[in-house]
């Protein structure tokens, strides 16, 4: 709860879990109400192209939007649901998430993922940091679960059969998150359930080789890899330049031999999968006018690998690279249609690129295939 800081009066924002002081008050949403916000999303996603997703967080209401629309044959999305791990609970909480797995589980719905929430962001200092932000407190962040919890938590996801889908932002969250993973692989053995830690925005360089180590994939949202007033007016001033070089190294990470995937982090920002490649390809905006310098132009990436980071590798952390990812005989014909070619076209062009036909298991779900 901010509070002026010589009243103690609270001032009206409310950081992280103390949301919940609002939230929980909420009356509940309806199951016609959860189904028009799925069908809204689905028509988005298609009409971008996506015919997968891993949802980042989902309860028992959602999921049960997700069955009630693949019943009445209406999902146009194979669905990896990330079911939410309560931080206030305890392994206690394994069992309950265990029946949601098998209660929903279908051939388009797998709740076959825990999302872990492991700190915040940067912009209000709550992001989990090694050494201290340059603010009058000193704080290094909020690590949400305290790191052996989190090891025990790990482990024991990792034996049921669980992937953990990891929120880490700050260099501290990252290493607890890797650090997890590394003692479930040494309780468990490497039982290849393709763990992956998502935002990744400042990884400690002694880290960066652990991703591949230890079969972690990089999963960044390349929309934010830009200086933006974000990063000049709330990150950059309370890092300084040497944790600043380490911004998203999305290519530091990927020349280590780590797996590489992108999501969009949507409805935070664009699920446009066109904005993201072209912003981890020249680490600008692909989407304002902005003068400024790249943002770290040493971790820029090619496009091939900005591409196949969308396609065969998320794919491969949802654990369908066999069914779908890229265009292969005996692979659901999951396939869309653009208006450029993205091998060809001036990267700076390449946000530019629409969709015209976007088929699932061949059926039309966007576009009208009468005009080809």
């Amino acid at each position: 709860i901010d509070r002026d800081p010589k009243t103690g009066e609270p001032i009206g924002s409310l950081q992280e879990g103390a949301t919940t002081l609002v939230t929980d008050h909420i009356p509940p949403t309806t199951l016609a109400v959860r189904k028009a916000g799925l069908h809204y999303a689905m028509n988005m996603l298609n009409g971008y192209g996506i015919t997968s997703i891993q949802a980042a967080m989902v309860t028992s209401d959602e999921l049960e939007a997700y069955q009630s629309i693949e019943r009445q044959g209406e999902l146009n999305l194979r669905v990896v649901a990330s079911l939410w791990w309560e931080r206030e609970k305890g392994l206690e909480q394994i069992e309950y998430l265990e029946t949601l797995r098998t209660q929903y589980k279908s051939d388009l719905i797998r709740p076959t993922t825990v999302k872990i929430m492991q700190d915040g962001v940067m912009e209000n200092y709550t992001a989990a940091l090694l050494e201290p932000y340059f603010v009058p407190s000193n704080t290094r962040g909020i690590p949400m679960v305290e790191p052996e919890l989190l090891k025990s938590a790990v482990t024991a996801l990792d034996a049921s059969g669980f992937q953990i889908h990891f929120h880490a932002i700050g260099d501290a969250a990252i290493r607890q998150a890797l650090n997890a993973v590394e003692e479930s692989i040494y309780e468990n053995g490497q039982l290849g359930h393709r763990h992956h830690i998502s935002h990744l925005q400042l990884i400690d360089p002694e880290d960066i080789e652990r991703f591949a180590e230890l079969s972690v994939v990089a999963n960044f949202q390349p929309l934010w890899a830009y200086t933006d007033d974000y990063i000049t007016d709330l990150t950059a001033p309370f890092l300084g330049d040497k944790r600043m070089r380490w911004m998203y190294p999305i290519r530091s990470v990927q020349k280590s031999g780590g797996m590489i995937a992108f999501g969009s982090d949507w409805s935070v920002s664009t699920a446009n999968p066109f904005h993201q490649m072209e912003t981890a390809i020249t680490r600008m905006s692909a989407i304002e006018a902005i003068e400024a310098e790249p943002l770290v132009i040493e971790e820029r990436i090619d496009r091939e690998t900005a591409i196949e980071a969308f396609t065969i590798n998320a794919a491969y952390v949802n654990h369908s690279e066999h069914e779908t990812g890229s265009i292969e005989v005996g692979k659901y014909a999951d396939l869309i249609v653009l208006t450029q070619n993205l091998f060809e076209v001036n990267e700076l062009d390449i946000s530019e690129t629409k969709v015209m036909l976007t088929l699932f298991e061949g059926r039309v779900v966007h576009g009208n295939i009468s005009e080809f």
